[in-house]
């Protein structure tokens, strides 16, 4: 038995390059790993428990951090490898790849969110191109209702075919098509688990051709098809 409630923090609080943080359904921090506090300026987690992102970090930042919390919260779709710039209290700021999921209790409804942000280093550290690479991520997470070829990305975002492969296969190990199909699976996953749209709504908002090529493909990716997802999402 465990003599107080885990959070996992402890795992954590060891491991330098990466924030760790649970929040409840106010978007407040209710367990952060000492990685979060220090980058925070505060000396001790019981300095940022209780607090939300913009009471913490500074403006725009933390209305940002907040603002995709209400997001998660109010059940819109979780952040997977997001490319982000960190600027801390303290002065320090960083490049990080953040992930963020909705907690739900018993009955489905979201109770909170869990979330991590790691470092970026090593394949690429030169912070202009890791801006330029954020581009790209956020155009293909706003256009996944279009084709989105590589020469449409070269051409949206000023970097060549060969800057977009490079860049993404050395901070993400994904090429690009590899990473624009998980975007679309991922939205596809949310919209299947939140009901209401059809699944060829779902496939065209996703960027699939068609129904049918929806089904393929997310069945090579999730192991199930979309109809099966959808059922065992709603229990």
């Amino acid at each position: 038995m465990l003599d107080g409630p885990f959070g996992g923090e402890e795992v954590f609080d060891d491991v330098i390059d990466t924030v760790y943080f649970v929040k409840d359904a106010e978007g407040r921090y209710v367990f952060a790993n000492e990685t979060l506090v220090k980058r925070c300026g505060l000396s001790e987690k019981s300095d940022l428990l209780g607090k939300t992102a913009a009471e913490v970090f500074p403006s725009p930042l933390g209305d940002d951090f907040e603002g995709q919390d209400q997001t998660i919260l109010s059940g819109g779709l979780p952040i997977r490898s997001q490319l982000e710039l960190h600027i801390y209290p303290d002065g320090g700021q960083g490049w990080c790849l953040t992930w963020k999921r909705p907690l739900r209790g018993k009955d489905g409804k979201v109770t909170g969110l869990s979330g991590i942000s790691r470092d970026v280093g090593g394949v690429i550290s030169s912070p202009k191109d890791l801006e330029s690479l954020a581009v790209v991520m956020t155009y293909v997470r706003s256009h996944l209702d279009e084709p989105l070829r590589l020469s449409d990305l070269a051409e949206a975002t000023g970097l060549s075919t060969y800057q977009i492969s490079q860049r993404m296969e050395g901070l993400l190990g994904l090429t690009p098509k590899q990473y624009i199909s998980r975007c679309r699976i991922d939205a596809a996953c949310h919209m299947l688990g939140a009901g209401g749209d059809s699944l060829s709504e779902i496939a065209l908002a996703c960027g699939f051709s068609d129904q049918s090529s929806f089904t393929r493909q997310f069945g090579r990716m999730v192991g199930m098809t979309p109809k099966v997802y959808r059922d065992e999402k709603r229990g």
